[in-house]
């Protein structure tokens, strides 16, 4: 069973913090051979933030101005700010029969298939994990897995401004490779109804 909460706005930490707290809880079910327990889904966005995965460097980061939080997750540095659409999965990939892989492919193709709805055709890179339009990366995933549950999830830039990424190469990539629905489109899109869309998809694919 899948409970998706739209959080809002929320600082980082915060997020990170429930997650947490998520995972912990899904762990004692676990221990317990309870395997009813819900699965969880968060969509939200941040105020300006770094965060590091285990592979990061901070000598990496330019502007010393923006809060840098270190996380679990796998991957480099990535930039979160308002107007970009963040997705958290807390899910039992052993209840739930699904490998790290199918699982990636799951989320790549969730936001593949939401931004299908607003007409722009995004897809995998042979061999980086994110979603690319043509050359350019328009969302990032970064997950961390313990004990088979996993947390983290993706960033989808929407709306947001985008300056964030000269400061950092995210994700080892150089920042003018980024993009945005807002720069695809022309113009900004809600970002509630790029909420919408998402759950619909995520309820097709999950």
């Amino acid at each position: 069973m899948w409970n998706i909460k739209k959080l809002g706005k929320i600082p980082y930490q915060e997020a990170y913090d429930f997650q947490l707290s998520l995972v912990e809880e899904r762990m004692l079910k676990q221990v317990q051979n309870d395997n009813v327990s819900d699965n969880y889904f968060l969509l939200c966005e941040h105020d300006a933030v770094f965060t590091r995965g285990k592979g990061s460097k901070e000598t990496n980061i330019l502007d010393k101005n923006i809060p840098v939080v270190m996380t679990n997750r796998g991957g480099d540095l990535t930039y979160h700010e308002p107007g970009q659409l963040v997705g958290y999965t807390i899910l039992d990939l052993k209840t739930e029969k699904l490998s790290v892989k199918a699982y990636l492919d799951k989320v790549e193709n969730l936001i593949i298939n939401t931004l299908a709805r607003i007409d722009i055709e995004a897809g995998k890179h042979p061999d980086l994990v994110g979603v690319w339009v043509g050359e350019k990366k328009i969302a990032s995933i970064g997950i961390g897995i313990k004990k088979g549950i996993t947390m983290h999830g993706f960033a989808l830039n929407i709306n947001n401004k985008m300056k964030g990424f000269s400061c950092i190469n995210p994700c080892g990539l150089s920042y003018d490779i980024m993009t945005s629905v807002k720069a695809l489109k022309g113009g900004e899109v809600p970002l509630e109804l790029m909420q919408d869309l998402m759950i619909e998809e995520f309820y097709r694919i999950f």
